[in-house]
């Protein structure tokens, strides 16, 4: 502590003593010396980016595999292109018996829509089948498309982490300690969708790019080109139809990430405190032996309350995948309607709630570890930012 902070201490309960029958002190504040910058709340954010991004990826590009084979037909994969003759995959329960007359196939094809990917110029692979389970599809997709694939989109997962976590995580924790209602319970949860309002609107372009680029099936010699075709298409359709088709399903996202980030740093915030309490850690105070306990804190607090978030919002991300890889409206007869409830409701009713939680496994397979990792990692970083302060 400083001469000058240590003349203030002691000024201050001087003053306490002497006036203390006409005066109620307040209670004292953290000095400006013991708390971190927002540079190191920045560094603190983005500590753990990397370790996340490269445990998370091969779920992130298995849940999105899972998720687009529901409106591929059940007896085609991706090599064979939507067929008007084709059942599509919402006659895996009951649709299929109906499906007598030509006329009533051609209205369910029409009502599917086609994956923007299904031309040779992307797909060319010939061996590759329906992924049944997680780490059946690590084994399928490594086996049929290389062990690289199951990476896809790393680094721009990377690209996008630096500028969202650091939008995401400093903006919170701004947002929360500046709030007019910072002790009311729902502080975290507006605070933490507000945040997330910021930091996915922020990068939305990239996280379409992401998207569409782990959707796509291919051979292990074709996949180096996909990303080059990638890029020429989006750059074709922005010259054709605005910058506005690089914010493609943004609204279905923000219904899937601001209440996932609302409710998360609800229980967040709740479960740090339970078993912050029961072990006793400090996140506050300079011990090096209470840094376990803030990690095993913050890492299961993270880990619980990211998988509640994740059930909750899980028909958001199906509608969300779904929309991002399907062609623009008005290409596609049919397509679906942009209005975020009636797209989940017509999936709902077509092929049940099960359509809705497609791809949950892996979802809360990564989300899980990314939240216990990237919270965990910013909650010590922050830590050690803080001892360093106090030591200086």
């Amino acid at each position: 502590m400083s001469l000058s902070s240590e003349l203030a201490a002691g000024s201050m309960e001087e003053h306490d003593l002497k006036f203390g029958e006409k005066f109620v002190a307040k209670p004292k504040v953290a000095i400006p010396e013991n708390d971190i910058s927002i540079t190191q709340r920045m560094i603190s954010a983005c500590s753990g980016s990397l370790i996340t991004s490269l445990v998370v990826t091969p779920f992130d590009v298995i849940r999105i595999r899972i998720q687009q084979q529901e409106i591929l037909p059940q007896d085609t994969c991706c090599h064979n292109s939507l067929k008007v003759e084709s059942v599509p995959a919402t006659g895996r329960n009951t649709l299929v018996k109906h499906m007598a007359s030509p006329s009533a196939m051609a209205k369910a094809a029409e009502a599917t829509p086609e994956l923007f990917w299904m031309h040779n110029r992307y797909c060319k692979a010939e061996n590759c089948s329906r992924i049944t389970s997680t780490f059946q599809g690590f084994a399928c997709v490594a086996k049929n498309e290389g062990v690289g694939t199951l990476w896809r989109g790393l680094s721009l997962t990377l690209f996008m982490a630096i500028p969202s976590n650091i939008i995401y995580f400093t903006g919170y924790e701004y947002i929360r300690d500046h709030s007019p209602i910072s002790n009311h319970p729902l502080n975290p949860l507006l605070c933490g969708a507000f945040a997330r309002i910021m930091s996915a609107t922020f990068i939305a372009p990239a996280e379409l790019i992401k998207t569409r680029l782990q959707s796509i099936p291919s051979d292990s010699k074709t996949s180096s080109k996909v990303l080059n075709n990638l890029l020429k298409d989006s750059f074709s359709l922005v010259r054709q139809n605005g910058a506005g088709t690089l914010f493609k399903g943004l609204q279905i996202t923000l219904w899937r990430d601001v209440p996932f980030s609302g409710i998360y740093w609800s229980c967040y915030e709740l479960f740090k405190s339970r078993i912050g309490h029961a072990l006793n850690a400090d996140f506050d105070n300079s011990r090096g032996t209470n840094d376990w306990k803030v990690f095993a804190t913050s890492f299961f607090s993270g880990s619980i309350s990211g998988t509640v978030a994740a059930f909750f919002t899980n028909p958001f991300d199906v509608g969300k995948t779904r929309l991002q890889i399907t062609f623009e409206e008005g290409q596609k007869p049919g397509g679906y309607n942009r209005n975020m409830f009636k797209f989940l409701i017509n999936i709902y009713r077509r092929e049940g709630i099960g359509a809705l939680y497609a791809g949950f496994g892996p979802r809360v397979m990564k989300i899980a570890p990314a939240c216990a990792i990237m919270i965990s990692s910013y909650e010590i970083g922050k830590k050690f930012f803080k001892d360093g302060n106090n030591h200086n």
